[in-house]
């Protein structure tokens, strides 16, 4: 990573809620995605020498566009169906879960660049972002983009590096945390899929106290703000030839059907960062396996941090 692309405050209406099994914000493949859509548009109108080598994502604010009818603690989706068929009436279907946000993104670039090229770099990537679909969403307005041309001497220097992470406050960065699903699936001996949904899951507990009864919520043994996420595709039939396949978007390119690879993720204040390399994702293809794949290589300083704080109760009468 030589130098580093900041999009501040990217406002982003519409953008897809919902990832495969999950849903409250867009998946990484979202915004790795975007990076190589900018990559291509780069090569293309700025210099080919450039490489966009990989995204991380800060989100300052989001909301959901759902609604409660008040007789029940679920909430729904405000669906639309649109646009209208030609006599008039809705079209028979339902667009997925949409969201409003706020993100600041931070795109590693590596490659020979010309002052002329950087500049040019600044103002084309504004001008293309205010017309590209950033998680299936429009953006609504952009707070600035920066080109910092020596990320290396800023992550060297731990005053620097706090200073420039606490620009990106407030707000909180997604990152891998594959780890803390390891251990919860070999201390547990459970199923992949039931340790998985541990984490997305709110269970609670009653115990008869006199007249009343008591509410424990159980919670697991870990701390940090952790929430399940999609982080890839798994393949599930063999990869087709250009052209072989039909009805697909772009003919020019292999086709393989695949389905939704699932882990572990956490929000972090990004000033408890020690390396800037930490919050990038990046693209990983094992072709073996068939594994397309969303990969964050962040190492906190405790591996594993367990909570030690006691159980909150409920009384009720």
């Amino acid at each position: 990573m030589d130098k580093l692309l900041v999009i501040r405050h990217l406002n982003v209406e519409g953008a897809n809620a919902i990832a495969g099994l999950t849903w409250g914000f867009p998946a990484m493949t979202s915004f790795l995605g975007l990076t190589h859509a900018l990559q291509r548009k780069v090569h293309a109108s700025v210099s080919d020498k450039l490489a966009l080598t990989g995204c991380a994502v800060i989100c300052h604010a989001s909301q959901v566009q759902s609604y409660s009818n008040n007789m029940s603690r679920e909430n729904y989706f405000a669906l639309t169906r649109n646009p209208l068929t030609k006599d008039g009436s809705t079209a028979p279907f339902n667009e997925e879960g949409k969201m409003r946000m706020d993100v600041t993104l931070l795109i590693a670039l590596s490659g020979p660049t010309s002052s002329q090229v950087e500049d040019d770099l600044v103002e084309y990537i504004e001008d293309v972002l205010a017309t590209s679909r950033v998680a299936g969403g429009t953006v609504q307005s952009i707070g600035g983009v920066e080109l910092i041309k020596d990320i290396g001497a800023i992550n060297r220097e731990p005053s620097t590096r706090k200073s420039f992470l606490r620009k990106l406050l407030p707000g909180f960065a997604l990152v891998s945390r594959d780890n803390v699903l390891k251990d919860h699936i070999e201390k547990t001996q459970k199923a992949p899929l039931e340790a998985f949904l541990d984490f997305s899951t709110r269970k609670m507990s009653s115990k008869a106290k006199g007249d009343k009864t008591e509410w424990t919520a159980d919670r697991l043994e870990y701390t940090g703000w952790l929430n399940p996420i999609m982080v890839g595709y798994q393949g599930i039939s063999d990869l087709y030839d250009p052209g072989q396949v039909g009805n697909v978007r772009d003919r020019s390119c292999p086709v393989q059907f695949v389905e939704s690879v699932y882990s572990l993720g956490q929000w972090i204040s990004p000033h408890r960062i020690d390396d800037l390399q930490h919050l990038f994702w990046y693209q990983e293809y094992q072709a073996d396996n068939a594994l397309y794949l969303c990969k964050n290589d962040y190492q906190p300083d405790t591996p594993i941090l367990l909570n030690n704080e006691t159980d909150q109760t409920i009384e009720e009468k």
